[in-house]
């Protein structure tokens, strides 16, 4: 097994300095640095303790409007197993947190370990047993893992509420349902057959190969970032994998598949990406459209094979554009028009934020990802914590594109003045539609990779920001945006953020008025442990903690 690099520890005998820039060539001095680093490591930390108690430390009044719903938040927890320590912290056991809102005000905190079945496994051989998708090889490694082509599903990604079900998410293996008022794993969920291994159409070594590397980018694999389109109600997901035909070139294949609310598919579309080496991260939806962003990869697949490299150390930045696809969907105003490929200059696509649909037919896609670099570059996020001098930063990107002039423009949003960001999310209600406003986490290193130490509201017509920060050994997770029950504008509503402070050696969840953000948090609620920083969250206007119903999403 690959040895992690490891963030030094330093003692610093007091606070850094409010909103201080202390990493990057900006840093104000190396012991400051240092100070942070060894703070942001710490949040890394695994949380192995499973909790179930009632939040008393709060400041602050909890919005009425927040009572009777709840709070679910997925992310990486176990990074040890015996003497052994993942490679790379994607790689973490997936552990589920969620603080519920009871109707009468109080505040229960929850959280379970995701009992996958390789999860089983290892917590009773105490060591890892699977190669992982960023860094891990097996236990005895490299003999254990020549050909041995599986890859251990940690579904440490998202957590999604949706109908009756409630789902933990990872890109690269199937879903998981979790009951949700316990929290308890009850299986992996096929939604409906929907997730099945696919047949090749062709026998002997060829057939061999292409399962080859068809399991090496992910089998049965379905996306860990949904998206709702809040004006039909569907919860809109795909799933994919890879299509390997003799003297083709290899194809990415899509399934995209809409949902009612009692999980009944509505619609289904295919579609293939020719040439792609590994599926997108994310996807943005507008009422006509689904969009895709093709980042340029290659795909070095005998390392792999031989157990040298996981799947994410075999991937490469070529010097290509970055495609945008534009995927009619089946029942929108453009349901007969052909698919439109786009190219912008090259950047590599993370996270879409929103996208929607211009008087002037135009499609704005606003999305997170970095710029242009050479290398290794996913590979850069591992060892005991991201090292913000090995990696890009991430900023804001505006794309519109006109579909009937065939036109693109792609650039950096502006009002965000190449601020390091994160997680950029609208208003739920406004994801498919034109929104105003703009909420990520914000790094305070304009220009260079940073920790998240705050937020950022980014006010799109006026090209303006709202900023709030926490103290330089503190880090803020992705917000989630919970819209106001009686709310009748844009920024009605609350930011949701789960926040880990070093000086306390503990976490909380702080939540922000949408409209102030700059005034700081109106209510905050200290939990009385820490959290391995997470991932993604979702929020749901049920509450399901003590006394409530269970299987009644």
């Amino acid at each position: 097994m690959s040895t992690p690099t490891s963030l030094s520890y330093v003692a610093y005998s007091s606070p850094l300095p409010p909103n201080s820039v202390v990493w990057g060539k900006q840093g104000e001095s190396k012991a400051l640095k240092q100070a942070q680093q060894t703070a942001w490591a710490a949040a890394f930390r695994s949380q192995l303790q499973e909790f179930d108690y009632e939040i008393t430390d709060i400041e602050g009044t909890l919005p009425d409007g927040l009572k009777g719903s709840t709070l679910f938040r997925n992310g990486p927890s176990r990074f040890e197993r015996g003497a052994q320590r993942v490679a790379h912290y994607l790689d973490g056991d997936g552990y589920l947190a969620k603080i519920a809102f009871a109707p009468n005000g109080k505040v229960y905190f929850t959280s379970r370990f995701i009992s996958t079945a390789e999860h089983q496994k290892e917590a009773h051989a105490n060591a890892f047993c699977f190669r992982t998708t960023f860094g891990n090889n097996k236990s005895g490694a490299p003999l254990t893992t020549w050909l041995d082509l599986y890859l251990k599903n940690p579904a440490n990604t998202h957590i999604l509420p949706w109908g009756n079900k409630l789902l933990a998410l990872y890109e690269a293996g199937m879903p998981y349902r979790i009951e949700p008022t316990t929290l308890d794993t009850l299986g992996i969920e096929d939604l409906g057959g929907n997730l099945q291994s696919r047949s090749l159409p062709f026998d002997g070594p060829a057939l061999w190969l292409a399962a080859i590397y068809w399991r090496s980018q992910g089998q049965q694999a379905s996306t860990a970032h949904p998206h709702v389109d809040p004006e039909r109600d569907r919860l809109v997901m795909w799933h994919w994998g890879m299509d390997i035909s003799p003297g083709q070139p290899n194809a990415l294949t899509i399934q995209l598949s809409e949902y009612n609310s009692d999980w009944q598919t509505v619609s289904s579309t295919h579609y293939k990406m020719p040439g792609a080496a590994v599926n997108p991260h994310d996807f943005a939806l507008t009422p006509n459209y689904y969009i895709f962003f093709e980042n340029a990869l290659s795909f070095d697949v005998f390392p792999y094979l031989m157990g040298q490299k996981s799947p994410a150390e075999c991937l490469k930045l070529l010097p290509k554009p970055t495609k945008v696809h534009l995927i009619p969907r089946p029942d929108g105003d453009m349901a007969k028009a052909k698919p439109l490929v786009m190219e912008t200059e090259q950047w590599f696509s993370i996270h879409q934020a929103c996208a929607s649909e211009k008087t002037d037919g135009s499609v704005e896609i606003y999305s997170s990802g970095w710029p242009a670099t050479t290398g290794g570059f996913l590979t850069s996020w591992g060892g005991y914590a991201p090292d913000f001098d090995a990696i890009a930063p991430t900023f804001l990107w505006q794309t519109t594109i006109h579909p009937t002039a065939k036109t693109i423009t792609h650039q950096i949003a502006l009002g965000t003045q190449n601020n390091c960001i994160a997680h950029p999310h609208t208003h739920p209600d406004y994801e498919t539609l034109p929104s105003r406003y703009l909420y990520m986490a914000y790094c305070n290193n304009i220009g260079q990779s940073s920790p998240p130490v705050g937020y950022l509201r980014l006010d799109t017509h006026r090209q303006t920001q709202q900023l709030w920060t926490t103290h330089p050994q503190s880090f803020v997770e992705e917000p989630v945006i919970v819209p106001h029950p009686q709310g009748k504008k844009e920024d009605d509503g609350w930011l949701l953020g789960l926040i880990y402070d070093h000086l306390q050696k503990r976490s909380s969840l702080a939540i922000f008025d949408l409209a102030n953000l700059a005034g700081g948090p109106i209510c905050r609620l200290w939990f009385t442990h820490h959290l391995a920083h997470g991932l993604h969250g979702s929020w749901i206007s049920k509450y399901y903690g003590p006394t409530a119903s269970p299987l009644s999403l």
